[in-house]
């Protein structure tokens, strides 16, 4: 798709599109190394960042909604990966058992452990790698300043514009928390999440920045609009593009299969929903979530039988957004009280910059798609709500009892001084 983004946008616009997608990402990325830093990380990622920061009613209410998005996720990504397959399969092949198989697969590799799918990722990222290698080399085989002269500007088609290519990108820089939802397999979390996601945000910028210039010099306006696998044309050997789709689709699958169970796990562990607490059961000697693993695979294949994620891309979309808009609340609440108990080892965060992580969540999200923005905000709102309602007793620190003590300690000065 993103050929069909340089064509409609153009150069300039492409990489204005990449800039504040990347803007976004960064902040939040800021915001998440701090409150990784501030405590110690369990099993839970994003979830338990944000219940232990805003309380379990929106950390709940957050988490279950991130967990249902990362596994549809999986039904998603498996059906990326199915449409790239039956190309390459005898005509006829049903997709549905394609998609079936595939999740089958990526299920038994997560559920072996953490470990083996991990060492799979690292075999799939090299298959990546060499994918890109053949493309850079075959762009620059094929590079043309005059093309790239005629592609630096905008060339909207009917129904298409600036936003409309912005949506269309966003998606692709919304794995950040792949690492933060491994939390709990991380052997010192405070270091690793910081240092591997925003190394992962630099070199996946600097990847889609050249693939930007490298598409807008060797193909025409037309191609790139046209041709959904210019990619794979321009390539030098086209094979290594297909087995670059097949590894990212599966890649992004298995992070999905790994990292949705451990919320879902954290969720039922904290006893926040009774209907969960059978899903909090941890199994064999690594204290594998497979209860909650095989929840997942049952709703990625409920997902892929529906064949129908288009209709709901938006909301998987809006998820993210929501949990990163949260996420860099959180931060910025817990820094502009001065709460006692927020003291983050990663120094490169400020209020300002949480903040401005914040609205440009809220943002993105009424430009993707107002309507589905609503839905999403209305189900924490709701999920919040009925949380609130159950009286949870919560045995963890948050940012109300922090501000609580310290609103006290103050009161407590502040008489101090009046009577003596």
């Amino acid at each position: 798709r993103f050929g069909y983004v340089v064509g409609e946008s153009g150069l300039i616009a492409a990489l204005l599109i990449i800039a504040a997608s990347k803007v976004i990402t960064v902040l939040t990325v800021l915001s998440l190394s701090a409150i990784a830093t501030n405590t110690k990380v369990e099993g839970g990622g994003a979830y338990f960042l944000i219940s232990r920061s805003l309380g379990p009613e929106f950390g709940g209410a957050i988490g279950l909604l991130f967990f249902a998005a990362q596994a549809l996720s999986v039904a998603m990504y498996v059906i990326g990966f199915t449409e790239a397959a039956l190309t390459y399969l005898p005509s006829g092949t049903s997709p549905l058992l394609v998609a079936t198989i595939s999740n089958i697969a990526v299920f038994v590799c997560v559920v072996i452990g953490a470990g083996w799918t991990l060492r799979i990722q690292f075999m799939i990222l090299c298959a990546v790698g060499l994918s890109l290698l053949s493309f850079y080399l075959g762009a620059w085989q094929s590079f043309d300043w005059r093309i790239l002269a005629k592609n630096v500007g905008a060339g909207f088609t009917d129904g298409e514009s600036f936003w409309t290519m912005f949506a269309l990108f966003f998606p692709a820089v919304t794995g950040i928390m792949a690492g933060a939802n491994m939390s709990g397999d991380l052997r010192n979390p405070a270091r690793s999440i910081p240092l591997g996601t925003i190394l992962a945000v630099i070199v996946t910028g600097a990847v889609y920045v050249s693939q930007a210039f490298c598409l807008a010099g060797s193909r025409t306006r037309g191609d790139l609009i046209g041709d959904s696998m210019i990619i794979s044309d321009i390539a030098v050997m086209p094979l290594l593009i297909a087995a670059g789709v097949f590894s990212a689709t599966l890649s992004s699958a298995l992070g999905s299969m790994m990292g949705a169970p451990r919320i879902l796990h954290s969720l039922a562990r904290d006893r926040l929903f009774k209907i969960l607490l059978p899903l909090g059961v941890s199994s064999g000697k690594n204290s594998e979530p497979r209860r909650a693993i095989f929840t997942t695979f049952l709703i990625a294949q409920s997902g892929i039988l529906l064949a129908d994620l288009n209709s709901i891309a938006p909301l998987i979309t809006m998820a993210f957004l929501v949990t990163y808009g949260l996420l860099n609340l959180a931060t910025f609440y817990e820094a502009i009280t001065k709460n006692p108990s927020y003291r983050p080892q990663f120094r490169w965060c400020h209020w300002s910059t949480s903040l401005a992580g914040a609205i440009g969540c809220g943002v993105v999200m009424m430009l993707i798609d107002w309507r589905w923005a609503a839905v999403s905000v209305a189900i924490v709102g709701s999920l919040h709500w009925y949380l609130s309602r159950i009286e949870l007793s919560a045995d963890w620190g948050n940012l109300q009892s922090g501000l609580l003590f310290e609103r006290t300690r103050r009161n407590l000065m502040k008489l101090e001084d009046e009577l003596y």
